[in-house]
């Protein structure tokens, strides 16, 4: 896995040739068409490898009603400004007149890669016809800080869950990089870059009875963190790493956007908490350079969940770690299927044990994780 992300240049991205909306070259985007004064809801996902998308329809209002799958109260907004991975729901109404065709902007930008002119950013516009023979209705261009854009901070939940308290576990996990004396371009956000072991976690949770709720049976490349079934765990990503930004995106559950806010206290940059009567739910949000975010979760969903940031070469270059959910509670209610264990067995697998495949903490075998410099994290509470 990290052999593929060797580069000459520590730190180096790849500029991509091109835009796809939904799967066609952005510069020749379908028109979509619109008639007057009909309702039109538009899903709108990033399945970008590292860039941020905003997507704005100027002349149009946007209302918000779901993001990442949960449904959200109705929340009024110019635009999306969506890091890899993020999914919206938008209700726009159609204009009464025909007299003007529009364009659906789509910016494809990166704040931590140098702007270059036709490369960071990239502009695309897709077509919303009104009448085939219409005019494209023009605006004023407008900067950043006065567009509205989606805030999953001042969002609220459909199904108005309240804050999860009190807390029983609180993490910190640390956004780490390498020294700039390695090849290898690795980001964690454990102590290690995570990699793949002989034992499935799955398979190790399973089958080491009582040991399975120790970290001692998870190899350290796993960053293995054990949750104790229904207890409120609040989760701390940090990110002093400047100018890198990434994404944390959860599997498993969806979790409570709770605060944001700077690493260093002499920041001027501003602590945002969730300002509605309950906080919205998502599994992606940006980590901005120098920022934490606090996201909170019930772990109520035994098994073994991967985490881990969605700009792809960070993802393969280890920066993810491992939620051992309830693995007492897995061992009761979870069963693999047989066809694969027998798949394990062609393949020469082993499909019990700790890691290595072995009983108890011996982990004789598995090849010596790549530790990442930087911060200590930190869990407390059991």
């Amino acid at each position: 896995m990290l052999e593929r992300m060797k580069t000459t240049s520590l730190g180096r991205h790849p500029n991509y040739p091109t835009v796809l909306i939904n799967g066609i070259n952005a510069n020749l985007s379908q028109p979509i068409r619109f008639l007057p004064g009909r309702r039109y809801r538009l899903r709108v996902v990033s399945m970008s490898f590292t860039y941020w998308f905003k997507v704005r329809l100027p002349g149009h209002a946007m209302q918000v009603i779901e993001a990442d799958g949960i449904y959200s109260q109705t929340s009024a907004v110019d635009g999306l400004d969506m890091c890899p991975g993020q999914r919206y729901s938008v209700i726009i109404t159609a204009r009464e007149s025909l007299e003007f065709n529009y364009a659906l902007n789509v910016t494809f930008h990166s704040n931590f890669l140098a702007r270059k002119p036709g490369l960071n950013p990239r502009y695309h516009h897709v077509p919303i016809v009104y009448r085939k023979d219409a005019p494209v209705k023009t605006f004023p261009l407008i900067e950043d800080h006065e567009v509205k854009w989606a805030d999953e901070y001042a969002m609220e939940p459909q199904d108005k869950q309240m804050l999860l308290e009190p807390v029983d576990q609180h993490i910190v996990l640390n956004v780490k990089a390498p020294n700039r004396n390695t090849s290898i371009s690795a980001h964690a956000y454990g102590d290690y870059a995570y990699a793949p072991v002989p034992v499935p976690p799955l398979y190790t949770a399973l089958t080491t009875g009582d040991m399975a709720l120790s970290p001692s049976v998870y190899a350290p490349q796993l960053n293995a963190i054990i949750l104790k079934h229904n207890h409120i765990v609040e989760l701390e990503l940090r990110n002093s790493f400047a100018p890198i930004m990434h994404t944390y995106h959860s599997h498993g559950h969806a979790f409570q956007v709770v605060e944001t806010g700077p690493v260093n206290s002499n920041s001027s940059i501003p602590v945002k908490r969730f300002t509605g009567r309950q906080p919205m739910r998502r599994d992606t949000i940006t980590l901005a350079a120098g920022q934490y975010v606090r996201v909170r979760i019930k772990a109520d969903n035994p098994g073994v969940w991967y985490q881990h940031c969605h700009q792809e070469q960070h993802n393969l270059s280890g920066m993810a770690f491992t939620f051992i959910e309830a693995p007492d509670v897995m061992q009761q209610t979870l069963r693999v299927p047989q066809e694969m264990l027998e798949f394990c067995r062609i393949l020469g697998h082993p499909t019990q044990g700790n890691s290595a495949g072995h009983f108890g903490s011996d982990m004789t075998g598995i090849d010596l994780p790549l530790a990442i410099n930087g911060t200590a994290n930190s869990i407390t509470g059991t």
